[in-house]
């Protein structure tokens, strides 16, 4: 079969049009790294790295949220550490009042010191977090939550509220704990207990021997200490869950990532033997193109 001039001259075009494009796009290849550069140089490939790395974000969604709620949970920590602290100290002076061999001056001296572990315990209760949030006021955030009512007495003001947040593909970690679990749970509480306490402790009348407020004081100290204690143990666990979670995340963005690496990285070994083939390919129908256009002209001369 004869092929027209017109026909060779559309023919060697295609050949330089089709290497042409060859090699710039390996160009482009090979100056981002990425041998997807459309999804339609991989459909298969482009749509498994599409879904990895939308699983990718999700991850570092998750891993946001693990710090932030680590922060939270170790700043409650802290805090109910120290007031575990206090506890014991009270506990101490409640047992040393309590020995019988104390009169009204070393009573009202005991009492002093009572009220500033009070105050320090207060002030731990309301403590807030960087941003000016109470941290044990459940989900009533800007709310003082232990103050004193019209008539003296200690009350909590905060609520019960749970805040959660996700760590996980289904999975929650309670981000806070509320002083009225710890503190105002059963009908009794360390802020009035030791109000009437400090109260007795100053009277130059009181009897100690005829009196029980010691042991109630006590039954209410013990009750708060099991119950913040068993915080600070609950706050930990979570704290170690937390880092399980954080150590899963990163192995599997670990492994997403070396396999979104195999999937669309550039081999640029393969690539250049590929560069090398187009340009050789060029270079032939450059070739041709020319020496065919020569003797075409020599023909006609």
């Amino acid at each position: 079969m004869r092929v027209s001039t017109n026909q060779y001259s559309q023919m060697m075009s295609g050949s330089l049009s089709q290497n042409s494009l060859g090699i710039n796009k390996i160009m482009q290849q090979m100056a981002t790294g990425k041998r997807l550069l459309v999804p339609s140089d991989d459909p298969m490939a482009s749509s498994r790295v599409m879904n990895l790395k939308r699983e990718q974000a999700a991850i570092s969604q998750y891993q946001g949220n693990i710090e932030q709620a680590d922060t939270a949970l170790k700043k409650q920590e802290t805090y109910l550490s120290s007031a575990v602290d206090v506890l014991h100290q009270i506990r101490d002076l409640m047992l040393w009042a309590g020995n019988g061999a104390n009169g009204p001056d070393e009573l009202a001296a005991m009492a002093n010191e009572l009220e500033h572990l009070q105050d320090s315990l207060v002030s731990l209760v309301n403590s807030k977090d960087e941003n000016g949030k109470y941290i044990f006021a459940g989900n009533e955030v800007n709310t003082q939550p232990l103050v004193k009512d019209e008539e003296g007495n200690w009350i909590y003001q905060g609520d019960t509220g749970i805040r959660e947040v996700v760590v996980g593909d289904g999975v929650t970690i309670q981000l806070n704990v509320n002083a009225q679990d710890m503190f105002f749970s059963g009908g009794t509480d360390i802020f009035n207990q030791l109000d009437e306490l400090i109260g007795a402790l100053r009277d130059p009348d009181f009897d100690m021997s005829g009196s029980d407020i010691i042991e109630r004081s006590l039954d209410v100290l013990d009750d708060t200490m099991m119950a913040v204690s068993g915080t600070v143990t609950s706050l930990g666990s979570r704290q170690n869950a937390l880092t399980t979670m954080q150590d899963g995340h990163s192995e599997v963005e670990l492994f997403n990532n070396d396999l979104i690496g195999q999937l669309e990285d550039l081999d640029y070994a393969d690539a250049m033997v590929q560069y090398n083939n187009y340009l050789l390919a060029l270079q032939a129908t450059q070739s041709t193109y020319v020496k065919t256009a020569s003797l075409s002209l020599f023909s006609i001369m």
